[in-house]
């Protein structure tokens, strides 16, 4: 029980200091914004898919894929969308900005940043394969589906043809593929280029984790509390708490419930703001979502993982 306890805590810990040097960053004022935004680029066009690459390429994820695990992420996310993502925004909020922040919230998980810290603290360092490759899968159904939601409700249609050559450009995609290329050539990296590819993955937890610190701020979340608190319950507490059960019951297991745990309890991804704010969403009301389920999701990932490493299935 104390060993499971301290796994957990090695999970959330060293996240949660992170995001505490970048508050603290912000507060001494060694660093705006507005900066942190260009960070937050370098980290996703460059930091994330290089993670994401080095994970999949040291992993034998080609004889070792649970594809039943993909079609139920899947057809949960399905479900999310259209329940969680469409119907009862609509339905709970009248104001059709607002439906599509909270909406884009619920189904967009921070799955790649948490995803793999969250691995590599409970599997260890090259742990983090499986985890990663569902990441490249799930995370470009997300985006495709949060662009929907936020289409939907500002023009009620979509263009489908941008939505597929966006998936295309996707520096996430162009990692994983160029990852499962090499894997299925069998084709191997000399070790200088690939210390470079290692040196920069090793620094993309540590930057991310503290941008996302140096973007928090619930200042402003008393205007919004109603919708902030309902929105951040389905997402942190009412979202895993149906699906969790339901997929252990179903036998997952080990890395793959862990991909589980992390697509349903991960708080909502840092890149739902800046496109809150390009589609004519509801900016603040996004970005405070982003800050109120970061910071529960310390709590809940800690509980998540102590519960399942107590259970033995994890």
């Amino acid at each position: 029980m104390f060993e499971n306890f301290m796994t957990a805590l090695r999970v959330v810990l060293p996240l949660a200091f992170l995001m505490g040097i970048g508050v603290l960053v912000r507060k001494a004022k060694v660093v705006d914004r507005p900066t942190m935004r260009k960070v937050d680029s370098l980290c996703f066009r460059l930091f994330m898919p290089t993670l994401l690459f080095k994970n999949i390429y040291e992993s034998d994820l080609l004889h070792n894929v649970d594809g039943w695990g993909f079609l139920y992420v899947l057809l949960c996310l399905l479900i999310l969308f259209f329940i969680a993502g469409i119907f009862l925004p609509r339905r709970l909020l009248t104001d059709s900005a607002s439906a599509a922040a909270v909406g884009q919230a619920l189904i967009r998980p921070n799955y790649i940043l948490f995803g793999i810290a969250v691995a590599e603290s409970i599997f260890g360092e090259g742990g983090a394969g499986t985890v990663a490759l569902f990441g490249a899968l799930i995370v470009p159904m997300i985006n495709v589906c949060s662009t929907l939601i936020l289409e939907l409700n500002r023009s009620g249609s979509a263009d489908l043809k941008k939505l597929f050559l966006s998936v295309l450009k996707n520096p996430m995609i162009i990692a994983t593929l160029l990852a499962l290329a090499l894997q299925a050539l069998r084709i191997q990296i000399p070790d200088l280029l690939y210390g470079v590819i290692k040196d920069v993955a090793g620094v993309t937890t540590t930057i991310a984790f503290i941008s996302l610190g140096v973007s928090l701020d619930l200042g402003q979340a008393l205007s919004n509390r109603r919708t902030l608190i309902l929105a951040v319950l389905a997402r942190m507490v009412l979202i895993p708490l149906i699906f969790m059960p339901l997929s252990i019951a179903l036998g997952f297991r080990d890395g793959t419930l862990c991909a589980l745990m992390i697509f349903f309890g991960a708080p909502t991804a840092v890149s739902s703001y800046p496109m809150a704010v390009a589609m004519d969403a509801d900016g603040p009301l996004a970005g405070q979502l982003v800050c109120c389920t970061t910071v529960v999701s310390i709590f809940t990932i800690f509980c998540c993982t102590f519960i399942l490493r107590t259970l033995g299935l994890m």
